[in-house]
């Protein structure tokens, strides 16, 4: 019979490290024993539920993930600095929160970390009457003097709160929690570091020391400070040679400014393909009300259904005061898919000078706080509700933005807005909103939400085509030029439309044999019942496959076009 351990995990993180959380899990994963298993638990402060589903997805079963999100304004007294912020902090209330869930033992780690070896022998550490588990600060071991700590009370040794065993029962019984706070409150003169500085100050006399190989920080490899022994001098030199958990300590980051560590390779190549994992995710985009839901799902089926790249797709709404309902019907079409879907409310204040139409709602001008409302982003590719997928979209992801803004169709009304809005062009070319390839983190550098604002504020009476016409008021000129297949719109494939050019004439009849994105926009709606739109077929089709058969559906097999099928 095998028998199996199962070992309890924390972790401590804000969206700032929501990649060293990544890495720090893999690592530990990469090594753990296949007769352990892992519950982590990681204290949330603000990640994205980007962040909390990539984590879940590396986490597999039988193992598990919990996100505890504590009160912030708990924290509120406790000091900072510019390489140590409130995050930190968590870890001291956190043993008192996890007695209430019966968990009686906690390994903390920070997510600075490299693991190299099976955790479970340091989590099986027998404490004996300590409450902690720790290993040695070679820059801070004799110092705790300057925390008003006497030397027989400690044996004069300051541990380093990086990694920490912690047997939460006789935390809590000792009241750790509210004496480190208390000292915190009281003694914030003496911290110099931190959290860290407290709970050495308030764990004395109740810390076991580990071998130093389970904290290898920057000052033990490099040798910085002499041991304070021959034993610790011993100790070191076999951390050193065979450490099991690299910690990267200092200001001084694998991800940033580190140059030179004996592990500095081996994090920067995990980084480099957690990045490649992150760049195969392609980041959708809409704006919904609760009348175009069902629409909206029928787009989400369509892209998912045609992901032939098998690309992780992640889907970002701009809710528009949806219900639990209205959400429960996206979340329902993104979940057999296995793909993410993020909700977000937009600050509606910054567009109350608006100008809105029975066609075109305030929901229309969400799309322009795309860059602040996911700060997280740097590309995005925003599409309209009212669309449907025909194609892989990997082949329009994957395009160049190089210093462009971002990636467009022209409009295919030709209304010349540029000249009527009296704007100083270089070409007349104006975009269709509907679908765009956003370069974001181009947007924020120079501004671009807050301009487009401006423009909306201060000329009203501009906005035949409201948000639409405010892109391209401060847009214009700085945008690639997409095939009109990535938003064929109504006019196009209705041949409702003369081009201007033979060149777009042909690209017209390209769309209309073989559109990627169709875009229903205008009056012609695929859900109205006497609808003429040639793609009305394809979408009610998906709306029947979807939306309206209960059993589970998986994307087709042995795909054929949708007009082929019987």
């Amino acid at each position: 019979m095998v028998i199996i351990n199962a070992i309890n995990i924390m972790f401590a993180a804000d969206e700032n490290y929501g990649d060293q959380l990544l890495i720090a899990i893999k690592s530990v994963l990469t090594h753990i024993s296949p007769k352990t298993t892992i519950n982590f638990f990681i204290l949330d402060n603000e990640l994205t539920p980007q962040t909390k589903h990539a984590v879940s997805k590396r986490v597999p079963r039988p193992n598990q993930v919990e996100f505890i999100a504590l009160n912030k304004q708990l924290f509120e007294n406790c000091p900072e600095s510019n390489h140590i912020n409130k995050t930190a902090y968590y870890r001291i209330l956190a043993p008192t929160l996890l007695l209430r869930e019966k968990i009686e033992r906690v390994l903390y780690l920070d997510v600075d970390i490299l693991v190299q070896t099976d955790l479970t022998p340091l989590y099986n550490t027998p404490l004996d009457i300590n409450i902690v588990g720790a290993v040695i600060d070679p820059g801070q071991a004799l110092t705790l003097r300057r925390l008003g700590i006497t030397p027989p009370q400690s044996n004069n040794i300051y541990f380093n709160s990086g990694v920490m065993l912690i047997d939460t029962v006789r935390w809590n019984h000792a009241s750790i929690t509210e004496r480190t706070f208390h000292f915190i409150n009281h003694h914030a003169d003496r911290l110099q570091f931190h959290d860290q500085d407290a709970l050495n100050a308030t764990l004395v006399g109740k810390v076991k020391l580990l071998h130093p190989k389970w904290n290898v920080q920057n000052s033990l490899l490099f040798r910085k400070h002499a041991p304070i022994n021959t034993e610790y001098a011993h100790l070191f030199d076999e951390a050193i040679a065979n450490p099991a958990i690299v910690h990267f300590t200092t200001h001084e980051k694998p991800w940033n400014t580190l140059k030179s560590h004996p592990f500095l390779n081996q994090y920067q190549k995990e980084l480099k393909q957690l990045h490649a994992q992150q760049s195969d995710t392609i980041n959708i985009v809409s704006a919904v009300n609760s009348d175009f839901i069902e629409t909206l799902a029928i787009l989400y089926a369509s892209i998912l259904n045609h992901n032939d790249s098998h690309r992780h797709y992640a889907f970002y709404v701009l809710e528009d005061h949806l219900t639990a309902r209205d959400k429960a019907v996206l979340q329902h079409v993104v979940a057999r898919f296995d793909a993410d879907l993020t909700f977000a409310e937009v600050n509606e204040s910054l567009l109350a000078n608006t100008v809105e139409s029975d066609r075109i709602l305030k929901t229309a001008y969400y799309r322009i706080l795309i860059p602040d409302v996911f700060p997280h982003l740097d590309r995005a590719l925003y599409i309209d509700c009212d669309a449907l997928c025909l194609t892989d979209l990997a082949r329009l992801w994957d395009i160049d933005l190089g210093q462009s803004f971002l990636a467009a169709v022209e409009d295919a009304g030709f209304h010349e807005r540029l000249e009527k809005m009296a704007i100083d062009y270089q070409s007349p070319r104006y975009f269709n909103s509907g679908v765009m390839l956003l370069n974001l983190k181009k947007w924020r550098q120079h501004n671009i939400v807050s301009r487009v604002l401006d423009f909306i504020n201060q000329h009203p009476e501009k906005l035949r085509f409201h948000d639409q016409d405010a892109l391209n008021a401060i847009l214009h000129d700085r945008w690639i030029h997409l095939h009109p297949m990535w938003n064929a719109q109504t006019n196009i494939l209705m041949n409702t439309i003369t081009p201007p050019t033979e060149h777009l004439k042909k690209q017209f009849l390209e769309t209309q044999k073989e559109p990627a994105l169709v875009h229903f926009c205008g009056h012609e709606k695929p859900w109205h019942a006497s609808s003429s739109h040639p793609f009305t077929p394809q979408y009610r089709y998906y709306r029947q496959r979807f939306l309206k058969q209960k059993k589970r559906l998986v994307p087709f097999a042995n795909r054929r076009s949708l007009s082929q099928q019987g």
